[in-house]
């Protein structure tokens, strides 16, 4: 949920399995107006399938960028050139960490963007088709932002066949998102699961949301 035009209403945006990314415009009776794909240029937008967008002010400059992952496990930038309330979305360029492109272990790259260690600064997390999730710090500024070398908060989940019974933890496909759970006033990791049980025609499929409550500071 973002407000992508500047009218003061939350809008929602969706990613899509071909790679587009589509905007619900929210009518100011609460509900939401048909779904638009976002352009850049003349052409719609597309960042690959299975596309998963995370809608974030990248540079401080007051309007709405895009950090899209995909199913290669590729981590895009989509910058917008526009203004806050008429966005004009530019080419995707590959978000680097450490000087590197970022990808997700194992592909599926769900991208989150919040300030994990409370330092005033946006950061990065990333989950993926292993069901890890990994942190990279943001160690430029507002204006700026360099990301740092990932670190782990997750570690990948084992068994990638189905399973005998449920897991105890987050499994695979990891894609997670940030919110003080408990009202502590500490940044809690919310991780979306997929995991499978049986075989053949008696295979069911699952999903959940698991949280990690924050220790220390």
């Amino acid at each position: 949920m973002a407000d992508l035009d500047g009218d003061g209403r939350l809008d929602m945006v969706s990613g899509s399995f071909p790679g587009e990314i589509y905007w619900f415009r929210r009518k100011p009776n609460g509900t939401f107006a048909a779904p638009e794909p976002l352009k850049a240029g003349a052409d719609r937008l597309n960042v690959g399938r299975a596309a998963a967008v995370a809608v974030t002010d990248w540079e401080s400059d007051g309007d709405s960028d895009l950090v899209v992952g995909n199913i290669e496990g590729q981590v895009w930038l989509v910058t917008n050139t526009g203004t806050p309330k008429q966005p004009v979305f530019g080419r995707r360029e590959p978000l680097l960490a450490d000087g590197k492109a970022i990808t997700a272990e194992r592909g599926d790259a769900g991208p989150c963007v919040a300030d994990w260690d409370d330092d005033g600064l946006a950061d990065v997390l990333v989950g993926g088709d292993s069901g890890a999730v990994v942190w990279y710090r943001n160690a430029g500024s507002r204006s700026a932002p360099r990301l740092a070398a990932g670190v782990t908060l997750v570690e990948a989940f084992g068994d990638h066949g189905s399973l005998a019974a449920a897991p105890k933890r987050s499994a695979l496909r990891a894609k997670p998102a940030v919110a003080d759970w408990n009202g502590d006033g500490r940044p809690d990791l919310l991780v979306g699961d997929f995991w499978s049980e049986g075989g053949g025609d008696s295979r069911a499929t699952h999903g959940g949301v698991w949280v990690y409550l924050r220790k220390g500071r």
